[in-house]
């Protein structure tokens, strides 16, 4: 990444760039992955459905339902 690029994102170890060329870099460590716009469209959807999967499974659904924590309003 030794050229201008527009840094879409960016952490320690990895992250987004356009280059000049309008390719979107996916850069982790020393692995840089250029990708068109529609290509990198899928690889980020592919990466949201890994998150929410991640998340299912730390956080699963609680379908109980307590009473308690219901609020009701009195009909008029």
């Amino acid at each position: 990444m030794g050229y201008k690029a527009n840094f879409l994102s960016q952490s320690d170890i990895c992250a987004v760039y356009q280059c000049l060329d309008g390719h979107i870099h996916f850069k982790y460590r020393s692995l840089d992955i250029a990708m068109d716009p529609k290509e990198f469209y899928q690889v980020a959807e592919v990466f949201t459905d890994a998150l929410r999967t991640l998340r299912k499974v730390k956080e699963p659904a609680n379908d109980k339902i307590n009473l308690a924590d219901i609020e009701v309003l009195p009909k008029v």
